[in-house]
């Protein structure tokens, strides 16, 4: 099972590089490849956010 721990693992770059990669398979694909896709994209921004906004938060609190 994938958790959000398992995610953090992940380099920020590497999954910025794969979110881009995929919404350029979207945007150039056919609307078969784009429904297909769409879910995982989703879910991966959701997750990307997360990771984003949880960096972001750790990194203030850790200079006060």
């Amino acid at each position: 099972m994938i958790t959000l721990n398992s995610f953090e693992n992940l380099s920020p770059i590497i999954l910025t590089v794969l979110l881009i990669g995929y919404l350029i398979i979207v945007e150039l694909g056919n609307k078969r490849t784009r429904k297909a896709l769409l879910p995982f994209i989703t879910v991966l921004g959701i997750v990307f956010l997360i990771i984003a906004i949880k960096s972001i938060y750790s990194t203030y609190i850790g200079i006060k």
